[in-house]
């Protein structure tokens, strides 16, 4: 079977923050010219916040675009991703703080959190988790055996080698790749193993060919390649390959 690549990180539709949007035929055009086969996709953050039916307009456009996978974002009520919808994984994102910036702490203590976890657990589907070190620790020591995943190697919510030493033994802990510099994606590969790490673009602040070809350049097997490129991310979501 061919290797299928799959971009773990990716938003789709408009932004009401960045005044922006980022169509079906872009994402399909990067994903063309450098080899990328399917596409985890989710709502921009202030656009979830605004209009929570960004979410079934993500789950409608997956459906009739055989490459996307789609992932519901999380809203500040902390509504769980809704089991037998069609998505993939979820989005938290800096919930009730200051976006891309500063946690609130409040939300670690809020009586909801403990079900919201439960259900999440329950769902079997990984989280993208974007906030603060401190606050990301917090998170996961409550989470139970819910897969967390850290964009960026942890680069916007701190620095990622220190996000490396704080969970390097905890195996519910994943990392995307998007944005950050080679060395940095190497070492976390060497300390954590190709299991615990994923391709991700973060379009439209990365590029998926630059973003990609810093794991295909990595010094490191085949194997572990194609474990970061797709085979974790079908591993965490349970998704079956798109026939290629």
């Amino acid at each position: 079977m061919p290797l299928e690549i799959i971009d773990s990180h990716t938003h789709w539709g408009p932004s009401v923050a960045l005044h922006t949007s980022v169509s079906t035929e872009e994402l399909l055009r990067q994903a063309a010219g450098c080899g990328v086969d399917r596409i985890v996709i989710f709502p921009f953050p202030s656009q979830a916040l605004a209009d929570e039916s960004i979410n079934e307009e993500v789950l409608n456009e997956a459906a009739a675009v055989p490459q996307f996978i789609p992932y519901y974002y999380i809203p500040d009520d902390l509504l769980s991703i809704p089991p037998g919808k069609g998505f993939y994984g979820g989005k938290w994102h800096w919930t009730r703080g200051v976006s891309d910036c500063s946690s609130c702490y409040d939300v670690l203590e809020d009586p909801i959190l403990p079900a919201f976890l439960e259900e999440s657990e329950a769902v079997g589907l990984p989280l993208i988790v974007e906030e603060e070190l401190e606050f990301t620790l917090e998170l996961a020591k409550r989470s139970g055996k819910l897969n967390l995943i850290v964009p960026h190697l942890g680069m916007l919510g701190g620095d990622p080698l220190d996000f490396l030493v704080a969970f390097k033994r905890k195996e519910h802990i994943f990392f995307d790749t998007a944005l950050a510099q080679p060395r940095t994606i190497l070492r976390f590969v060497q300390e954590l193993g190709a299991e615990r790490v994923l391709f991700g673009s973060d379009v439209p602040f990365g590029t998926m060919s630059v973003e990609l070809r810093k794991v295909l350049t990595l010094p490191i097997s085949e194997r572990e390649k194609e474990a970061i490129l797709g085979g974790n991310l079908r591993r965490l979501t349970g998704i079956a390959p798109l026939a290629l």
